[in-house]
């Protein structure tokens, strides 16, 4: 499901791959693989929250794609959350249950550590 606001946010993201350096910073995204940002989990150390749509289509099974990386982090430091019925964008689908999410976890003493 598109957001309401979807071709604005579409012109928006062309415009800003216009300006200089974005495009390059782009490739340079495109060419790292999810086994980078994996192997780096180990080094976070502070506290994360993990949203995941249920329906999310990239993943087999979303829950057990957002446990691995919850697993992956130094113990204590990641949450999970699931969005029931959301897909790959949960925060565009239902912002306000990813913020009331995300107000919770930053209220938390998970948060302040």
């Amino acid at each position: 499901m598109k957001p309401a606001d979807w071709a604005e946010r579409l012109s928006l993201v062309e415009t800003r791959l216009r300006e200089p350096g974005r495009m390059k910073a782009m490739q340079a995204m495109g060419r790292s693989a999810p086994t980078d940002a994996g192997a780096r989990l180990g080094d976070v150390r502070c506290p994360v929250l993990v949203v995941m749509g249920t329906l999310d289509p990239d993943w087999a099974d979303p829950h057990a794609e957002g446990s691995a990386v919850v697993d992956a982090l130094p113990s204590g430091l990641g949450r999970l959350e699931m969005i029931e019925g959301a897909g790959h964008y949960p925060h565009d689908q239902f912002p306000d249950r990813v913020v009331t999410l995300l107000l919770a976890f930053l209220r938390s003493d998970a948060a302040r550590a």
